[in-house]
């Protein structure tokens, strides 16, 4: 963990030093996004993420999200049937530095650290009739701490509206969907 955030703080420090760039969020700018999340959890193929960031000083920002997704899954045991449900719900702070990469007026990057927790469940329940009362039907909670990185990118469609697009932590390996300029 020490060394994650060594290595954050470490990029983030070279390339404010490195890069002449110009001011992408502000101090008190807000965002307020929804996303679909593609590559879900496990087996779910889509999920859903409702983000919010709020420029802390110049270039950067801090923010939280939560998404949610879910997915079943069938199983024949011979006479009877089966299925698995699984749902996922994370819930994640972050901060962000915004990097003018590309040098585009309308675009804004930045990677950010993202820290929360994942609240994951898994119920059973049995499908076809004539199954025996003996047999259960379990279900099972599970989550925990999480920690991971993304690399964004927010593209200018209108003074308030933009196109957004995450890849790598959080619901999904990918998030597009949109953002809003409060």
């Amino acid at each position: 963990m020490k060394k994650l955030l060594f290595a954050v703080l470490l990029t983030m420090t070279i390339s404010s030093l490195s890069l002449a760039q110009r001011t992408l969020i502000n101090k008190g700018d807000q965002y307020a996004g929804a996303k679909l999340a593609l590559g879900s959890v496990a087996g779910a193929s889509m999920g859903f993420v409702g983000t919010y960031e709020m420029g802390f000083q110049e270039n950067i920002g801090i923010g939280a999200s939560i998404g949610y997704s879910g997915y079943s899954e069938e199983y024949n045991f011979g006479a009877w049937k089966g299925e698995w449900s699984y749902t996922n719900i994370l819930i994640l702070a972050n901060g962000n530095y915004h990097i003018d990469l590309l040098k585009n007026e309308k675009l804004d990057t930045w990677g950010a650290l993202h820290i929360g927790y994942n609240v994951a469940s898994a119920k059973f329940s049995w499908t076809s009739t004539g199954v025996p009362a003996s047999a259960i039907s379990p279900s099972v909670s599970a989550g925990g701490f999480v920690v991971g990185l993304s690399a964004n990118a927010r593209y200018m469609l209108s003074e308030q509206w933009f196109a957004t697009a995450s890849l790598g932590f959080g619901m999904g390996i990918l998030q597009i969907g949109v953002d809003y300029k409060i």
